[in-house]
Order: structure tokens, then sequence, then C-alpha cells
């Protein structure tokens, strides 16, 4: 998994090549004071089973408005497995650095894609 490390406009963890397609984005957390952003792989899975498929192999983040992430200054972890966690950061003196709100897709063999939006 990547850790504040950024390609120019998105952050991901392994490829979507050959039979396997992108799902569309999802944006199921927003971020919140106490802890951040999370978009998490398992509760992606419970809530939009129609839109996303068992065993993801790669994963894609980018802010919900479609900006480039490495001007955020967010803290972050991204993997497949867990999805994409961004926590505030506490600055000594300073408020809370709220996260960004994010929003992730993931790659998933073409056949077992039931619905797109």
């Amino acid at each position: 998994s990547q850790q504040g490390v950024f390609d120019p406009y998105t952050f991901n963890e392994g490829r979507c090549t050959g039979n396997y397609k992108w799902t569309t984005w999802f944006d199921t957390n927003d971020p919140n004071l106490t802890q951040g952003d999370l978009e998490i792989t398992n509760h992606i899975k419970q809530f939009f089973p129609d839109f996303m498929c068992a065993s993801p192999i790669a994963i894609e983040g980018q802010t919900s408005f479609e900006q480039n992430p490495s001007i955020t200054g967010d803290v972050f972890r991204i993997s497949v497995k867990d999805g994409f966690l961004c926590l505030n950061q506490h600055v000594a003196n300073y408020k809370n650095k709220m996260c960004q709100d994010y929003k992730v897709r993931y790659c998933c063999p073409a056949t077992t894609l039931k619905a797109q939006i």
C-alpha cells in the first residue's frame, strides 16, 4: 500500500487491463472531525453488490471534485483489501486539518459487473 505517493491525478494500487473493468465511483463516507474520510472496501461490497465484485484486483481514488490529490497534503492509505483511509492530521496549536472528501473505484472482472451507472 502507498502512503502519500501520488500519480498526477489519481492514486492507486494495481492496474486494470484485459478482461477487467473499472466500477463506477463510490463515495460512501463524508469527512468527519473525529476520524477523516474512510471508503472501506467491505462496506462498499455490502451496500452496492450490483456495482461491486467479490475480489477486485485494483483500486483507484481521487477527491470527490476530481482535484489533483497531491495538492491536498492529506495523509492516507490505499489498498484493495481495506479501501481508502484518510486520517485527519493533528497539528500542534492548530485545529485538526480535515481530510478532503474522496471517492474510489475498483477493478473487477468484466463478467461480474451486473450494472453500470
